[in-house]
């Protein structure tokens, strides 16, 4: 059986397992209640609006923090191959491990209720076709990450350069950054005005690609799940 061996809670999800904890049966039962309608789009902004009016006695921002915990959950389970009951007891495990006293536990009684409430938030089914969809769409070597357009101005002298050069050279640089399993990486690649006018074109062919396919998912009545 797969499992995800030392697993750690990274801190910004701390607050999010802590309120897992503090849920009752019958919280869980009203989130899973909730959730089962969620859309497979929605994302932690969309599932804390959902999950206010039925939680009254969490505070706004721990019902924030639990719904980007459990989100994130959803994304790394999915990325990780394991079962929701298998990552329930991994994750569970994972707070024996923690230096934060309100998420770290070695109670058996605690262990087991921790473990139990995941295995019911593990296994919304519009959350899960969510993250398997994100999995899908990420799901290469390299990760569009940012770009920016560099431009310079060089001069050109034509011998002495105690005088004023003979003109200048108008440079442009693309820079594309991205990430890969294991790091960030750069490229930067030189440009003239054919080569923008090239890019311009082909990533408006790319908009009116996607365009038209969107409008043959609405004819087949398929759901786009993420763009």
């Amino acid at each position: 059986m797969l499992t995800v061996p030392g697993l750690v809670i990274p801190k910004e999800y701390e607050q999010g397992i802590i309120v897992i904890k503090s849920l009752s049966d019958s919280d869980v039962n009203r989130i899973l209640e909730v959730l089962k309608d969620a859309s497979p789009s929605s994302e932690p902004a969309d599932i804390a609006t959902m999950l206010r009016p039925n939680l009254p006695e969490i505070s706004d921002t721990d019902i924030q923090q639990f719904a980007e915990t459990l989100h994130s959950l959803y994304l790394f389970r999915s990325h990780s191959d394991v079962s929701a009951d298998q990552f329930a007891v991994d994750l569970a495990e994972a707070t024996r491990e923690s230096g934060n006293p309100k998420v770290h536990t070695t109670n058996p009684e605690e262990l087991a209720a921790l473990e139990r409430k995941l295995k019911s938030l593990l296994k919304v089914r519009p959350l899960s076709i969510l993250a398997k969809a994100l999995g899908l769409q990420y799901d290469f070597a390299n990760i569009f990450w940012d770009a920016k357009v560099l431009s310079d101005i060089r001069p050109v002298w034509d011998g002495d350069v105690t005088k004023p050069p003979e003109g200048i050279v108008i440079t442009q640089t693309l820079k594309l950054e991205y990430h890969y399993v294991g790091g960030h990486g750069e490229i930067y690649v030189c440009l003239d005005n054919e080569d923008i006018e090239q890019l311009i074109s082909v990533l408006q062919r790319a908009k009116d690609k996607v365009t038209t396919m969107k409008s043959l998912v609405k004819v087949s009545s398929m759901k786009i799940l993420v763009e």
